[in-house]
């Protein structure tokens, strides 16, 4: 609506951003028909834009328009660049036979193309969209001299059940359950006294743009709202709630009874009429969006049947047309799966099995799956497929061609090289061996089975450490701080946060190596408010994931800091409590670490990277284990207090003074 004003300087689009006229070059002409009456097509991504033209600028309509052109053109074109790249295969047939094989593969891999996108691809992608957007608004105003054009910009990109949210400036994004109203994306304003503030970041404003990026996933009893200022200011929040619920459960009645929205629902258009019903003076736009999550049947999902297979996590509900694996659980000694024989069962928990395997060379690795009581849990299946994918990227070869069984094991790097050989000829493939990162290896491409293949690790974890030897000596604690960081950091420079950092997920090698794994929780720094609590141990968990406090570098330093407290004085700073109250203020107990005669510097370091403000915490692990470091107590500002650099000399001078105080009062009670 354009509401009181003369005209609407809105833009809206709403599309489906992945053409599928590309196929048509990929298949062979003989096969293409068949192919297409072979797959039931899955649903193109969906690119919801709203744009709210800045009326400051003088053309604010052209500016919302132009925004909104230029996203979906660069988005959907890099969309379907990236398609193609994940279904052109390399080889092309010409047998029958291998024309029939290559159907089938194009088969699988058009019905993987929706859902195999990668978050970080993606979110690049976005990015890079919007920055020519802001390019073209911001480039001609600073060398061409023409009329300033600015404008806010909200968007969604809907993979699946896969949300990409990516906003600037003073729209909202709501997302809406039954019962519950969240603002998913910020105000992007300066605020001044009482009144609404100023735009503080907007297409065109500036060559440095600030945009909001987060992914997550959508459930079926949730919908959401993209919204522009005219008219989420002027209802009262309490009202919009009830409204935005309300319509929310209407959506959710309809799509589940008949999988379409009823005839007249315009909940859109009673909430935008009531903004204007209470004052507002401004354009009014809104757009509200659920997820029709109807089961869609195909013969091969039929073929498939349903007793001993586990949908893929990607699909939210019975979608049949997705991926399906089976569970290698319950696997003894001797068994066999994808060519890898078990040799023994490492663990059996509510969670995974893990086995050591071995593979007809006799190279050992760890075979880890999810438990059959994991079946229901679709966050924890679609962070293990997660923990897989970071784990092969993190994994790639260090040199082209190299084959996996010719890295370095890292449980015999300090032996000797056999027969002679050159210590060059010994580093190949030991590049992850020295960053500290478990490495994983690809699963056999033909495989039906959901797990995963490690490097075998001869060692223990380092909670069976802290529980042997706790407290440490400083220095042996600053030691282990520091390969724990070097590894950390490894991530960090591939933009992806740990987020569970913990003794239990850091092993010890019997080389004294360290290893960090499980990368199940890990998420990227780019999207930095896809951020959620972390599973399990919340000992180690930095306040800030219970906050809108930024998540970044620092939060995995939280946790390193936490292991090494629980170093140095065998109990933790912390209770979950604590972390998890944000109007709490951290204070990490001083006196056990006094009590261990830690120097004052290493104290210093803790109590900074333990700091409940984000903004006061170190934010390069460099820098906190160069404070960290013993040796730096020479240099300290703040030098050990002299109880602790000669203790006899202090109670020997407050016996001295004691006994002057003691003779003086002898003598003026004798006077």
């Amino acid at each position: 609506m354009k509401g009181r004003k003369a005209q609407n300087q809105d833009s809206l689009l709403i599309t489906t951003c992945l053409p599928y006229h590309f196929l048509d070059k990929t298949l062979d002409s003989t096969n293409e028909s068949n192919y297409f009456e072979a797959i039931t097509t899955p649903p193109a991504p969906l690119l919801v834009l709203m744009a709210d033209g800045v009326s400051a600028c003088q053309f604010p309509k052209q500016a919302s328009q132009l925004v909104i052109n230029t996203v979906a053109d660069k988005i959907t074109l890099a969309l379907s660049k990236l398609a193609r790249i994940q279904y052109e295969s390399p080889e092309r047939s010409d047998t029958d036979n291998q024309k029939q094989k290559q159907t089938q593969i194009n088969n699988k891999n058009h019905q993987a193309l929706i859902t195999g996108f990668d978050d970080d691809q993606i979110a690049s992608l976005i990015k890079i969209a919007v920055n020519k957007a802001n390019d073209t608004l911001c480039i001609p105003q600073a060398y061409q001299r023409v009329p300033p054009l600015l404008s806010t910009l909200s968007g969604l990109l809907c993979i699946g059940d896969r949300i990409h949210l990516f906003h600037t400036g003073d729209s909202r994004i709501y997302r809406i359950g039954i019962d519950s109203l969240t603002v998913l994306s910020e105000d992007h304003r300066i605020h001044r006294g009482q009144d609404k503030g100023a735009l503080s970041a907007a297409i065109g404003a500036d060559t440095q743009l600030d945009l909001q990026q987060s992914v997550f996933t959508l459930h079926q009893d949730e919908s959401l709202a993209i919204m522009t200022d005219g008219v989420y200011e002027h209802i009262d929040a309490t009202e919009l709630q009830f409204e935005l619920c309300a319509a929310a459960t209407s959506m959710f009645e309809s799509v589940a009874a008949e999988h379409k929205l009823p005839i007249g629902f315009n909940a859109s258009q009673t909430i935008c009429e009531h903004a204007f019903a209470e004052g507002s003076h401004d354009n009014l736009s809104m757009m509200m969006l659920s997820m029709d999550a109807a089961p869609r049947q195909s013969s091969q999902a039929r073929a498939l049947g349903s007793s001993d297979h586990l949908d893929s996590p990607d699909q939210s509900n019975s979608d049949s047309d997705m991926p399906r694996y089976r569970l290698p659980t319950g696997l003894e000694v001797g068994d066999s799966i994808d060519g890898f024989t078990v040799m023994t069962i490492i663990a059996r928990t509510a969670r995974s099995d893990v086995y050591l395997v071995q593979d007809e060379h006799k190279n050992d690795f760890v075979l880890k799956s999810p438990s059959l009581d994991t079946i229901d849990d679709g966050h924890y299946l679609r962070d293990f497929l997660k923990e897989r994918k970071i784990g092969l990227s993190l994994s790639k070869h260090r040199r082209a061609g190299e084959s996996a069984f010719n890295q370095a094991d890292p449980n015999r790097l300090h032996a000797a090289a056999p027969n002679g050989s050159s210590p060059q000829s010994q580093s190949i493939g030991s590049g992850l061996s020295a960053s500290g990162l478990l490495r994983y290896y690809p699963v056999p491409a033909s495989t039906t089975y959901l797990y995963h293949l490690t490097e075998y690790i001869e060692g223990e974890s380092l909670r069976d450490f802290i529980e042997r030897n706790a407290p440490c000596d400083v220095w042996q604690t600053y030691d282990l701080l520091t390969k724990i960081g070097m590894a950390v950091r490894v991530m960090h420079r591939h933009y992806l946060l740990h987020q569970d950092i913990k003794p239990e997920n850091v092993l010890l090698t019997q080389a004294g190596a360290v290893k960090l794994i499980d990368f199940g929780s890990a998420s990227s720094s780019i999207l930095k408010d896809s951020t959620r609590p972390p599973n399990g141990d919340l000992h180690y968990a930095a306040p800030e994931y219970y906050t809108d406090a930024p998540k970044g570098v620092h939060s995995d330093l939280f946790s390193i800091a936490v292991i090494g407290y629980e170093l140095l004085t065998g109990q933790l700073p912390f209770g979950t409590q604590d972390l998890m109250n944000p109007q709490h203020a951290l204070v990490m107990p001083a006196q056990p670490l006094r009590q261990n005669n830690i120097p004052a510097i290493s104290q210093q370091a803790l109590m900074r990277a333990l700091h409940s403000n984000t903004n006061a915490r170190y934010q390069a692990i460099g820098e906190f284990l160069q404070d960290f470091n013993p040796d730096n107590r020479a240099n300290s500002r703040d030098p050990e207090p002299l109880i602790q650099r000669n203790p006899l000399l202090v109670w020997h001078s407050i016996c001295f003074i004691q006994f002057v105080v003691i003779v003086l009062l002898l003598w003026a009670y004798l006077a």
